[in-house]
């Protein structure tokens, strides 16, 4: 049996986190084309809207792919944790039969990201108390 060691640039053997990382990213990559394409023939189908769904589906992906990081101890990537809770919100506002405005949404989970961000420092800076 034949092994393949991807390498690097210069050489290096690639690290089994960014090995990882990358079947991470296919498998994200793969179920977003097959929604896509679900979607895409529901709609015709049924001669409906599939948005809200497809974006539900988005933001499921992308929050399992930052949650399957992390639990695999892989940095979580800030900018599709953001787009899957974009795509969350947008789409649970449309299945409870409200449109949310997109800059708004966008402003208050910036704010959100932000506030989170701060907290996340705070909190590992302060002193262990006995």
């Amino acid at each position: 049996m034949i092994f393949h060691i991807p390498l690097r640039e210069g050489g290096e053997k690639m690290s089994e986190k960014s090995q990882t990382n990358k079947v991470l990213d296919a498998i994200a990559w793969g179920a977003f084309i097959v929604l896509l394409g679900v979607g895409w023939i529901a709609s015709a189908y049924y001669q409906m809207d599939t948005g809200i769904y497809i974006a539900l589906g988005v933001g499921l992906i992308l929050i399992a792919l930052n949650l399957s990081r992390r639990a695999l101890g892989i940095t979580i990537s800030k900018f599709s944790l953001f787009i899957g809770l974009l795509a969350l919100a947008l789409a649970g506002s449309g299945i409870a039969g409200f449109e949310l405005p997109l800059i708004p949404t966008v402003i208050v989970l910036v704010g959100l990201f932000i506030i989170a961000e701060a907290l996340q420092k705070t909190i590992s800076k302060k002193p262990i108390q006995a």
